[in-house]
């Protein structure tokens, strides 16, 4: 099977170039124009939309700070998503960590509840339940499913960005695949009937 082609991007090597000079107009342009994305992938990395908000705008400003470190010889999608991958790396670290001096209280129940059945049938529903499934998946295998399904960067793209090799990257691929059909299967269905106002019992 054939890779996708990675969508071209709407942020030009000249936007990128004014932002880092200092410019007030191309920054915001700038930030419009890749705040959505690595909202997104933040999401996807972290599965905690409260958690991704936060991260989202430390790691524009992370990022802004640093595009004048951008080489144009790097796609700036690859640089970026680097970027974003090491600052949700070391958020998910720091997260752990409390999580461990917390687990006695019972803060972060390991069962992901799903969301209220009132409210199903909206996109929001629908993205809290992708994101409770990714919650359940490995940090590496969440990673690789991101960039490659979700964000459509090649194989190759993902490897480099994550520091491994391709091979690596589509076995991280087919089990994040597998696990995931596992939990939004049943998880999708339920809410399904739940929405056409069926009964679980």
């Amino acid at each position: 099977m054939s890779e996708n082609p990675t969508p071209p991007s709407a942020i030009s090597p000249d936007l990128i170039a004014e932002a880092a000079r200092g410019k007030p107009e191309a920054q915001d342009r700038w930030f419009r124009a890749d705040f959505p994305c690595v909202f997104r992938l933040c999401l996807g990395f972290l599965a905690d939309a409260v958690a991704a908000e936060d991260l989202a705008q430390d790691a524009m400003l992370h990022l802004l700070d640093r595009l004048d470190r951008w080489n144009p010889s790097r796609p700036y999608e690859a640089w970026r998503n680097t970027v974003v991958l090491n600052l949700c790396r070391d958020s998910y670290r720091k997260s752990a960590v409390r999580q461990k001096a917390e687990d006695h209280l019972k803060l972060f129940p390991e069962v992901q509840h799903l969301p209220d059945p009132q409210d199903a049938a909206s996109a929001r529903e629908v993205r809290s339940v992708i994101t409770a499934a990714l919650a359940q998946l490995p940090p590496r295998e969440r990673e690789a499913f991101v960039l490659r399904d979700l964000e459509h960067q090649k194989t190759s793209e993902v490897a480099d960005i994550m520091a491994i090799n391709p091979a690596t990257v589509r076995s991280l691929l087919t089990l994040a695949r597998r696990r995931l059909r596992g939990i939004l299967g049943p998880a999708l269905a339920m809410e399904s009937r739940r929405c056409a106002g069926g009964s679980d019992v």
